[in-house]
Protein backbone atom coordinates (compact mmCIF):
# COMPACT_ATOMS: atom_id res chain seq x y z
CA UNK A 1 0.00 0.00 0.00
CA UNK A 2 1.32 3.45 -0.67
CA UNK A 3 2.36 5.80 1.79
CA UNK A 4 -0.02 8.80 2.05
CA UNK A 5 2.99 10.86 1.34
CA UNK A 6 3.20 9.34 -1.81
CA UNK A 7 -0.19 10.17 -3.16
CA UNK A 8 -0.27 13.84 -5.09
CA UNK A 9 -3.00 16.32 -3.93
CA UNK A 10 -5.32 17.09 -7.09
CA UNK A 11 -4.28 20.77 -7.76
CA UNK A 12 -7.24 23.04 -6.51
CA UNK A 13 -9.33 24.55 -8.65
CA UNK A 14 -10.24 28.56 -7.37
CA UNK A 15 -13.11 29.36 -6.58
CA UNK A 16 -15.97 32.18 -6.93
CA UNK A 17 -14.43 33.80 -4.13
CA UNK A 18 -11.00 33.43 -4.84
CA UNK A 19 -11.20 34.88 -8.44
CA UNK A 20 -13.52 37.69 -7.02
CA UNK A 21 -10.62 38.51 -4.02
CA UNK A 22 -7.85 38.37 -7.08
CA UNK A 23 -9.74 40.70 -9.15
CA UNK A 24 -10.55 43.57 -6.31
CA UNK A 25 -6.56 43.57 -5.27
CA UNK A 26 -5.74 43.46 -9.15
CA UNK A 27 -7.61 46.58 -10.30
CA UNK A 28 -6.15 49.58 -10.76
CA UNK A 29 -3.82 51.52 -7.91
CA UNK A 30 -5.54 54.58 -7.54
CA UNK A 31 -3.86 57.80 -7.29
CA UNK A 32 -6.26 60.35 -6.01
CA UNK A 33 -7.09 60.65 -1.59
CA UNK A 34 -10.90 60.00 -3.31
CA UNK A 35 -10.59 57.26 -5.63
CA UNK A 36 -8.25 55.45 -2.82
CA UNK A 37 -11.17 55.96 0.10
CA UNK A 38 -13.02 54.51 -2.26
CA UNK A 39 -11.51 51.48 -3.26
CA UNK A 40 -10.72 51.07 0.47
CA UNK A 41 -14.31 50.92 0.91
CA UNK A 42 -14.78 48.54 -1.29
CA UNK A 43 -12.08 46.05 -0.19
CA UNK A 44 -13.57 46.82 3.26
CA UNK A 45 -17.05 45.11 2.44
CA UNK A 46 -15.32 42.30 0.47
CA UNK A 47 -12.48 41.46 3.44
CA UNK A 48 -14.42 38.87 5.38
CA UNK A 49 -14.41 36.65 2.50
CA UNK A 50 -11.01 37.59 1.01
CA UNK A 51 -9.04 36.69 4.84
CA UNK A 52 -7.48 33.64 2.69
CA UNK A 53 -6.23 36.07 0.32
CA UNK A 54 -2.59 37.20 0.59
CA UNK A 55 -3.01 39.11 -2.69
CA UNK A 56 -5.54 40.95 -0.99
CA UNK A 57 -4.80 41.77 2.40
CA UNK A 58 -1.12 42.70 0.74
CA UNK A 59 -3.19 45.38 -1.36
CA UNK A 60 -5.56 46.45 1.45
CA UNK A 61 -2.61 46.86 3.69
CA UNK A 62 -0.76 49.13 1.26
CA UNK A 63 -4.05 51.22 0.67
CA UNK A 64 -4.11 51.89 4.75
CA UNK A 65 -0.09 52.87 4.82
CA UNK A 66 -0.78 55.50 1.97
CA UNK A 67 -4.03 56.42 3.79
CA UNK A 68 -1.16 57.58 6.64
CA UNK A 69 -2.69 54.72 8.73
CA UNK A 70 0.08 52.57 10.03
CA UNK A 71 -1.23 50.74 12.57
CA UNK A 72 -4.63 49.39 10.31
CA UNK A 73 -1.74 48.51 7.44
CA UNK A 74 0.28 45.97 9.95
CA UNK A 75 -2.76 44.14 10.52
CA UNK A 76 -3.25 43.11 6.85
CA UNK A 77 0.18 43.20 6.00
CA UNK A 78 1.24 40.48 8.97
CA UNK A 79 -1.56 38.12 7.89
CA UNK A 80 -0.78 37.98 4.53
CA UNK A 81 3.05 37.55 5.43
CA UNK A 82 1.71 34.59 7.30
CA UNK A 83 -0.23 33.15 3.62
CA UNK A 84 2.58 34.56 1.48
CA UNK A 85 6.44 35.33 2.77
CA UNK A 86 7.98 35.64 -0.01
CA UNK A 87 5.82 38.92 -1.21
CA UNK A 88 8.22 41.65 -1.65
CA UNK A 89 5.75 44.23 -1.84
CA UNK A 90 3.96 43.16 1.53
CA UNK A 91 7.49 42.96 3.53
CA UNK A 92 8.51 46.29 2.36
CA UNK A 93 4.82 48.04 3.25
CA UNK A 94 5.16 46.27 6.59
CA UNK A 95 8.44 47.31 7.15
CA UNK A 96 7.75 51.33 6.71
CA UNK A 97 4.48 50.83 8.44
CA UNK A 98 6.85 49.91 11.91
CA UNK A 99 9.23 52.48 10.72
CA UNK A 100 5.77 55.21 10.98
CA UNK A 101 5.11 53.99 14.15
CA UNK A 102 8.94 54.51 15.67
CA UNK A 103 10.56 51.33 15.01
CA UNK A 104 12.98 52.22 12.10
CA UNK A 105 15.38 48.92 12.43
CA UNK A 106 12.69 47.00 10.58
CA UNK A 107 13.71 49.41 7.40
CA UNK A 108 17.15 48.85 7.91
CA UNK A 109 17.34 45.47 8.33
CA UNK A 110 14.92 45.02 5.09
CA UNK A 111 17.74 47.07 3.57
CA UNK A 112 20.28 45.17 4.93
CA UNK A 113 18.86 42.03 3.67
CA UNK A 114 18.25 43.50 -0.18
CA UNK A 115 22.09 44.73 -0.62
CA UNK A 116 23.34 41.59 -1.94
CA UNK A 117 19.43 40.64 -3.87
CA UNK A 118 19.26 40.57 -7.86
CA UNK A 119 15.62 39.33 -7.74
CA UNK A 120 14.52 42.76 -6.07
CA UNK A 121 12.85 45.03 -8.45
CA UNK A 122 14.86 48.45 -8.55
CA UNK A 123 12.28 50.85 -8.08
CA UNK A 124 10.79 48.38 -4.86
CA UNK A 125 14.25 48.64 -3.54
CA UNK A 126 14.60 52.04 -3.37
CA UNK A 127 11.63 52.30 -2.21
CA UNK A 128 12.64 50.85 1.32
CA UNK A 129 16.74 52.75 0.94
CA UNK A 130 14.89 56.07 1.04
CA UNK A 131 13.49 55.92 3.85
CA UNK A 132 16.82 55.19 5.37
CA UNK A 133 19.16 58.21 6.58
CA UNK A 134 21.80 57.15 3.62
CA UNK A 135 23.50 58.97 1.13
CA UNK A 136 24.22 56.38 -1.31
CA UNK A 137 20.58 55.95 -2.09
CA UNK A 138 20.01 56.03 -5.77
CA UNK A 139 17.70 58.83 -7.38
CA UNK A 140 15.25 56.45 -8.87
CA UNK A 141 11.40 57.47 -8.46
CA UNK A 142 9.73 56.34 -5.00
CA UNK A 143 6.73 54.41 -6.96
CA UNK A 144 4.98 51.35 -5.60
CA UNK A 145 5.54 48.39 -7.48
CA UNK A 146 3.53 46.92 -10.31
CA UNK A 147 1.34 49.99 -10.67
CA UNK A 148 2.99 52.73 -12.65
CA UNK A 149 3.52 53.90 -16.40
CA UNK A 150 6.95 54.23 -18.22
CA UNK A 151 9.15 56.52 -16.67
CA UNK A 152 8.09 55.87 -13.07
CA UNK A 153 4.70 57.77 -13.48
CA UNK A 154 1.73 55.99 -11.41
CA UNK A 155 -1.47 56.88 -13.64
CA UNK A 156 -5.18 56.72 -13.02
CA UNK A 157 -8.26 57.11 -15.79
CA UNK A 158 -11.63 57.20 -15.29
CA UNK A 159 -14.72 57.39 -17.07
CA UNK A 160 -18.55 58.04 -16.47
CA UNK A 161 -21.37 57.94 -18.48
CA UNK A 162 -25.04 58.89 -17.14
CA UNK A 163 -28.67 59.05 -18.54
CA UNK A 164 -31.23 60.58 -16.54
CA UNK A 165 -33.94 63.07 -16.03
CA UNK A 166 -33.71 66.74 -14.85
CA UNK A 167 -36.95 68.79 -14.10
CA UNK A 168 -35.00 71.90 -14.53
CA UNK A 169 -31.86 71.71 -17.39
CA UNK A 170 -31.36 75.55 -17.53
CA UNK A 171 -32.11 76.13 -13.43
CA UNK A 172 -34.69 78.36 -14.50
CA UNK A 173 -37.61 80.48 -12.67
CA UNK A 174 -41.16 80.26 -13.03
CA UNK A 175 -42.32 83.80 -13.71
CA UNK A 176 -45.57 85.35 -15.92
CA UNK A 177 -44.86 88.41 -15.05
CA UNK A 178 -42.16 90.62 -13.70
CA UNK A 179 -42.61 94.19 -11.65
CA UNK A 180 -40.40 97.14 -12.78
CA UNK A 181 -40.15 99.65 -10.20
CA UNK A 182 -39.70 103.14 -11.97
CA UNK A 183 -39.65 106.95 -10.45
CA UNK A 184 -43.83 107.18 -11.26
CA UNK A 185 -44.42 103.57 -9.37
CA UNK A 186 -44.28 99.99 -9.81
CA UNK A 187 -45.49 98.29 -13.62
CA UNK A 188 -46.56 95.13 -13.30
CA UNK A 189 -45.49 93.55 -17.01
CA UNK A 190 -46.77 90.53 -18.45
CA UNK A 191 -44.24 88.64 -20.29
CA UNK A 192 -45.04 87.51 -24.09
CA UNK A 193 -43.41 84.14 -23.35
CA UNK A 194 -43.96 83.18 -19.49
CA UNK A 195 -40.19 82.24 -18.31
CA UNK A 196 -40.92 78.13 -17.35
CA UNK A 197 -38.67 75.33 -16.16
CA UNK A 198 -37.38 73.35 -19.28
CA UNK A 199 -37.33 69.69 -18.38
CA UNK A 200 -36.38 66.26 -20.12
CA UNK A 201 -33.75 63.28 -20.81
CA UNK A 202 -30.17 64.35 -20.45
CA UNK A 203 -27.04 62.17 -21.17
CA UNK A 204 -23.72 63.30 -19.08
CA UNK A 205 -20.30 61.75 -19.78
CA UNK A 206 -17.00 62.69 -17.96
CA UNK A 207 -13.20 61.29 -18.85
CA UNK A 208 -10.27 62.32 -16.31
CA UNK A 209 -6.53 60.92 -16.58
CA UNK A 210 -3.81 62.04 -14.29
CA UNK A 211 -0.54 60.92 -13.30
CA UNK A 212 1.44 61.33 -10.00
CA UNK A 213 4.97 60.58 -9.56
CA UNK A 214 6.79 60.40 -5.89
CA UNK A 215 10.95 61.57 -6.44
CA UNK A 216 11.11 61.13 -2.43
CA UNK A 217 9.20 59.59 0.50
CA UNK A 218 6.46 62.19 1.22
CA UNK A 219 6.65 64.61 -1.82
CA UNK A 220 4.35 63.92 -4.82
CA UNK A 221 3.67 65.58 -7.99
CA UNK A 222 0.17 65.25 -10.08
CA UNK A 223 -0.71 66.37 -13.35
CA UNK A 224 -4.21 65.72 -15.19
CA UNK A 225 -6.68 66.67 -17.74
CA UNK A 226 -10.86 66.38 -17.03
CA UNK A 227 -13.05 66.84 -20.05
CA UNK A 228 -17.10 66.59 -19.29
CA UNK A 229 -20.71 67.82 -21.02
CA UNK A 230 -24.43 67.27 -21.03
CA UNK A 231 -26.35 66.77 -23.75
CA UNK A 232 -30.11 67.27 -23.82
CA UNK A 233 -31.48 65.82 -26.71
CA UNK A 234 -34.86 67.21 -26.37
CA UNK A 235 -33.42 70.96 -25.49
CA UNK A 236 -29.96 71.13 -26.99
CA UNK A 237 -30.07 74.89 -26.32
CA UNK A 238 -29.32 73.89 -22.52
CA UNK A 239 -26.03 71.84 -23.75
CA UNK A 240 -22.58 72.55 -22.17
CA UNK A 241 -19.33 71.37 -21.99
CA UNK A 242 -15.99 71.99 -19.77
CA UNK A 243 -12.53 70.97 -19.70
CA UNK A 244 -10.08 71.32 -16.78
CA UNK A 245 -6.11 70.92 -16.53
CA UNK A 246 -4.41 70.95 -13.34
CA UNK A 247 -0.73 70.67 -11.85
CA UNK A 248 -0.03 70.09 -8.40
CA UNK A 249 2.45 69.37 -5.30
CA UNK A 250 2.09 68.02 -1.99
CA UNK A 251 4.80 67.65 0.67
CA UNK A 252 4.74 66.23 4.17
CA UNK A 253 6.47 67.07 7.30
CA UNK A 254 5.83 64.85 9.91
CA UNK A 255 1.95 65.31 10.50
CA UNK A 256 1.44 67.69 8.31
CA UNK A 257 0.65 67.70 4.94
CA UNK A 258 0.52 70.63 2.32
CA UNK A 259 -0.31 70.62 -1.15
CA UNK A 260 -0.43 73.35 -3.69
CA UNK A 261 -2.30 73.25 -7.51
CA UNK A 262 -2.56 75.33 -10.32
CA UNK A 263 -5.99 75.08 -12.75
CA UNK A 264 -7.51 76.32 -15.11
CA UNK A 265 -10.73 75.24 -16.52
CA UNK A 266 -13.18 76.26 -19.69
CA UNK A 267 -16.71 76.11 -20.11
CA UNK A 268 -19.54 76.58 -23.02
CA UNK A 269 -22.05 74.99 -25.15
CA UNK A 270 -25.49 77.03 -25.85
CA UNK A 271 -26.55 76.90 -22.21
CA UNK A 272 -24.01 79.94 -21.19
CA UNK A 273 -21.45 82.39 -22.67
CA UNK A 274 -18.69 80.74 -22.63
CA UNK A 275 -15.63 81.29 -20.06
CA UNK A 276 -12.56 80.51 -18.35
CA UNK A 277 -11.60 79.83 -14.93
CA UNK A 278 -7.74 80.17 -13.51
CA UNK A 279 -7.34 78.95 -9.73
CA UNK A 280 -4.23 78.79 -7.48
CA UNK A 281 -5.33 76.63 -4.29
CA UNK A 282 -2.90 76.41 -1.64
CA UNK A 283 -3.79 74.03 1.04
CA UNK A 284 -2.95 72.10 4.55
CA UNK A 285 -3.93 69.10 6.06
CA UNK A 286 -3.38 66.71 9.01
CA UNK A 287 -4.81 63.87 11.03
CA UNK A 288 -6.00 64.60 14.57
CA UNK A 289 -8.34 62.45 16.73
CA UNK A 290 -9.01 59.91 14.01
CA UNK A 291 -9.64 62.99 11.78
CA UNK A 292 -8.43 64.27 8.28
CA UNK A 293 -8.56 68.34 8.89
CA UNK A 294 -7.79 70.61 5.75
CA UNK A 295 -8.01 74.22 5.52
CA UNK A 296 -7.03 75.51 1.87
CA UNK A 297 -7.32 79.18 0.50
CA UNK A 298 -8.09 80.21 -2.87
CA UNK A 299 -7.59 82.53 -5.38
CA UNK A 300 -9.47 82.36 -8.44
CA UNK A 301 -9.99 84.73 -11.58
CA UNK A 302 -12.82 84.67 -13.78
CA UNK A 303 -13.10 85.69 -17.43
CA UNK A 304 -16.16 85.74 -19.87
CA UNK A 305 -15.82 85.50 -23.67
CA UNK A 306 -17.87 88.67 -24.48
CA UNK A 307 -19.32 90.34 -21.59
CA UNK A 308 -15.86 91.71 -19.84
CA UNK A 309 -18.25 93.69 -17.57
CA UNK A 310 -18.94 90.17 -15.89
CA UNK A 311 -15.23 89.76 -15.26
CA UNK A 312 -14.03 89.00 -11.90
CA UNK A 313 -11.49 87.66 -9.09
CA UNK A 314 -12.50 85.81 -6.11
CA UNK A 315 -10.76 84.91 -2.99
CA UNK A 316 -11.71 82.30 -0.54
CA UNK A 317 -11.13 80.25 2.63
CA UNK A 318 -12.34 76.58 3.22
CA UNK A 319 -12.42 74.61 6.27
CA UNK A 320 -13.66 70.86 6.51
CA UNK A 321 -12.77 67.56 8.72
CA UNK A 322 -13.38 63.71 7.43
CA UNK A 323 -13.65 61.36 10.29
CA UNK A 324 -14.45 57.58 10.98
CA UNK A 325 -18.21 57.17 12.07
CA UNK A 326 -18.18 55.29 16.31
CA UNK A 327 -14.91 54.41 15.26
CA UNK A 328 -15.71 52.37 12.80
CA UNK A 329 -14.04 52.69 9.54
CA UNK A 330 -17.09 51.36 6.81
CA UNK A 331 -18.75 55.18 7.80
CA UNK A 332 -17.45 58.14 7.93
CA UNK A 333 -18.85 61.89 8.32
CA UNK A 334 -17.56 65.43 7.37
CA UNK A 335 -18.70 69.20 7.63
CA UNK A 336 -16.79 72.07 5.36
CA UNK A 337 -17.36 75.88 5.94
CA UNK A 338 -16.37 78.17 2.64
CA UNK A 339 -16.00 82.03 2.94
CA UNK A 340 -15.60 83.89 -0.38
CA UNK A 341 -15.08 87.72 -1.13
CA UNK A 342 -16.23 87.84 -5.60
CA UNK A 343 -15.18 91.53 -6.20
CA UNK A 344 -15.54 92.47 -9.97
CA UNK A 345 -12.94 93.77 -12.61
CA UNK A 346 -14.95 96.43 -13.00
CA UNK A 347 -16.95 98.51 -11.00
CA UNK A 348 -19.83 98.91 -12.94
CA UNK A 349 -20.86 95.39 -12.60
CA UNK A 350 -24.61 94.62 -11.15
CA UNK A 351 -24.43 94.16 -7.36
CA UNK A 352 -20.44 95.08 -7.03
CA UNK A 353 -18.85 92.83 -4.78
CA UNK A 354 -20.04 89.83 -4.16
CA UNK A 355 -19.85 87.97 -1.08
CA UNK A 356 -20.76 84.19 -0.47
CA UNK A 357 -20.23 81.75 1.92
CA UNK A 358 -22.08 78.11 2.50
CA UNK A 359 -21.84 75.19 5.16
CA UNK A 360 -21.94 71.53 4.37
CA UNK A 361 -22.02 68.05 5.77
CA UNK A 362 -21.55 64.61 3.95
CA UNK A 363 -21.99 61.11 5.04
CA UNK A 364 -20.44 58.07 3.27
CA UNK A 365 -20.46 54.34 4.01
CA UNK A 366 -21.75 51.16 3.00
CA UNK A 367 -25.00 49.46 2.83
CA UNK A 368 -25.46 45.78 2.44
CA UNK A 369 -22.11 43.97 1.30
CA UNK A 370 -21.20 45.60 -2.02
CA UNK A 371 -23.13 49.29 -2.07
CA UNK A 372 -21.28 52.90 -1.32
CA UNK A 373 -23.47 55.35 -0.26
CA UNK A 374 -22.58 58.99 -0.28
CA UNK A 375 -24.90 61.70 0.69
CA UNK A 376 -24.01 65.65 1.17
CA UNK A 377 -26.46 68.34 1.96
CA UNK A 378 -25.13 72.08 1.39
CA UNK A 379 -26.34 75.36 2.10
CA UNK A 380 -24.90 78.92 0.82
CA UNK A 381 -25.85 82.47 1.08
CA UNK A 382 -24.68 84.74 -1.48
CA UNK A 383 -25.12 88.67 -1.13
CA UNK A 384 -24.02 91.82 -3.12
CA UNK A 385 -22.90 94.81 -1.58
CA UNK A 386 -24.81 97.31 -3.87
CA UNK A 387 -28.04 97.41 -5.54
CA UNK A 388 -28.55 95.00 -8.26
CA UNK A 389 -31.30 97.35 -10.82
CA UNK A 390 -32.85 100.40 -10.29
CA UNK A 391 -35.68 98.50 -12.01
CA UNK A 392 -35.64 95.50 -9.91
CA UNK A 393 -37.17 95.95 -6.09
CA UNK A 394 -36.17 99.44 -6.02
CA UNK A 395 -32.53 98.57 -6.65
CA UNK A 396 -32.13 96.32 -3.33
CA UNK A 397 -29.26 94.39 -2.66
CA UNK A 398 -29.86 91.11 -4.33
CA UNK A 399 -29.86 88.22 -1.92
CA UNK A 400 -29.82 84.08 -2.92
CA UNK A 401 -29.77 81.26 -0.12
CA UNK A 402 -29.63 77.85 -1.83
CA UNK A 403 -30.01 74.74 -0.30
CA UNK A 404 -28.74 71.37 -1.77
CA UNK A 405 -29.01 67.77 -1.41
CA UNK A 406 -27.65 65.12 -2.83
CA UNK A 407 -27.14 61.06 -3.10
CA UNK A 408 -24.58 58.79 -4.91
CA UNK A 409 -25.06 55.16 -4.79
CA UNK A 410 -22.58 52.80 -6.01
CA UNK A 411 -21.92 48.88 -6.66
CA UNK A 412 -19.14 46.73 -8.24
CA UNK A 413 -20.68 46.20 -11.26
CA UNK A 414 -19.02 42.97 -12.42
CA UNK A 415 -17.10 41.90 -9.60
CA UNK A 416 -16.39 38.33 -11.55
CA UNK A 417 -15.06 39.64 -15.21
CA UNK A 418 -11.58 40.76 -15.32
CA UNK A 419 -12.61 42.61 -18.40
CA UNK A 420 -14.33 45.41 -16.45
CA UNK A 421 -12.77 45.51 -13.39
CA UNK A 422 -12.46 48.68 -11.66
CA UNK A 423 -16.24 49.42 -13.42
CA UNK A 424 -18.78 50.78 -11.22
CA UNK A 425 -23.07 51.08 -10.95
CA UNK A 426 -23.96 54.35 -10.27
CA UNK A 427 -27.21 56.11 -9.24
CA UNK A 428 -27.21 60.02 -8.47
CA UNK A 429 -29.93 61.57 -6.96
CA UNK A 430 -30.21 65.83 -6.60
CA UNK A 431 -32.84 68.13 -5.87
CA UNK A 432 -31.44 72.04 -5.53
CA UNK A 433 -33.71 75.36 -4.39
CA UNK A 434 -32.49 78.92 -4.80
CA UNK A 435 -34.37 81.77 -3.15
CA UNK A 436 -34.09 85.18 -3.71
CA UNK A 437 -35.48 88.22 -2.82
CA UNK A 438 -34.91 89.07 -6.87
CA UNK A 439 -38.05 86.58 -7.97
CA UNK A 440 -35.80 86.62 -11.57
CA UNK A 441 -32.95 84.34 -9.60
CA UNK A 442 -35.57 81.64 -7.86
CA UNK A 443 -35.52 78.17 -9.12
CA UNK A 444 -35.58 74.49 -8.00
CA UNK A 445 -34.91 71.56 -10.01
CA UNK A 446 -34.69 67.81 -9.29
CA UNK A 447 -32.28 65.08 -11.48
CA UNK A 448 -31.64 61.52 -11.17
CA UNK A 449 -28.66 59.75 -12.93
CA UNK A 450 -27.76 56.10 -13.53
CA UNK A 451 -24.95 54.71 -15.67
CA UNK A 452 -21.29 53.45 -15.36
CA UNK A 453 -18.09 54.65 -13.91
CA UNK A 454 -14.81 52.74 -15.05
CA UNK A 455 -11.45 52.96 -13.65
CA UNK A 456 -8.57 51.64 -14.96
Amino acid sequence: MADASDIAEPARQPSTADRTCTSIARAPWPTLPASRRAQLQRMESARAQCLGSAEFLATLGGLWLEEQEPSQAMIWLERSLMLDPHNLGAQADLALALASLGQPDAVRSLAQAWVDRTDVPANLRQRVFRALPIKDATQLPVVRLGRTSNGGWATHREATVMFGYESNLDHSPKLGEITLTVPDGPIDLKLAKPLEPRPGAALSSDLSWQLATSPQPGRIFRGGVRLGARAAPSDSNTDWQHAQGALSASQQWGAWRGHTEVSATWVGGALNEPYRLTRLSVKGERDALGCVLRLSVDRESRRQSATPLANSRTTSALWNSQCPFNGGREWSWGIAARASVDRPVDAERAGGTQRQSSLGARLTGTVGSQIRFDITARHGLVRDDAGYSPLLENNARREMRQSQVSLELISPLAPHASVLAGADAVLQVQAVQQRSNILVFQYRAISIYSGVRWAW
